[in-house]
């Protein structure tokens, strides 16, 4: 079944929702401990397709029609890995430095590859491939890290996790 448009969030991403039931075992806990930190699952689920800067600089050149048509036609169907990654960033706010960690789950996502490309290829902005993914588990920051492209990710990889990791029972 195709995953309809879900349309642009109020600051200009472009979010796909993702089923908690699909992704999340049920021996994964409420909170995870690693390495010294401890990390709350998320209650909200996304891979994100376009984050806020990117979103709205294709929004400008774009415009909304086009994307929506380059997402329409890819066929979306987002897959857990059971690949797991430990981030950690400090994020500058306003009321100083925050340090943000999160655990993400890679995803096997082609159209989200393509996707991309058609639009850079489209406006002429630099866009890489992204990195198909979803925050599971946050400590610091809520809405987790962000991850806009590849370089940012290699800037914010602490290890990866291993499955056994991510259950109640094991590591």
């Amino acid at each position: 079944m195709p995953m309809p448009w879900p349309g642009f969030t109020a600051d200009g991403g472009l979010l796909l929702p993702l089923d908690a039931a699909e992704l999340l075992s049920k021996d994964m806990p409420l909170r995870l401990r690693l390495d010294a930190q401890v990390l709350d699952r998320k209650r909200e689920l996304h891979m994100t397709l376009l984050n806020r800067a990117q979103g709205r600089a294709l929004r400008e050149r774009l415009g909304d029609g086009r994307i929506r048509e380059a997402y329409e036609s890819q066929q979306w169907d987002p897959r857990g890995t059971r690949r797991y990654a430990l981030l950690h960033k400090t994020k500058d706010e306003w009321d100083g430095p925050l340090p943000a960690w999160s655990v993400i789950e890679h995803l096997q996502e082609p159209a989200l590859s393509a996707f991309r490309h058609m639009l850079a290829e489209a406006s002429g902005l630099g866009l890489d491939s992204g990195l198909p993914h979803v925050t599971l588990y946050v400590a610091g920051d809520p809405t987790g890290i962000g991850i806009p492209d590849i370089p940012a990710y290699r800037d914010c990889f602490v290890r990866e996790v291993v499955a056994p990791e991510m259950s109640r029972f094991g590591g």
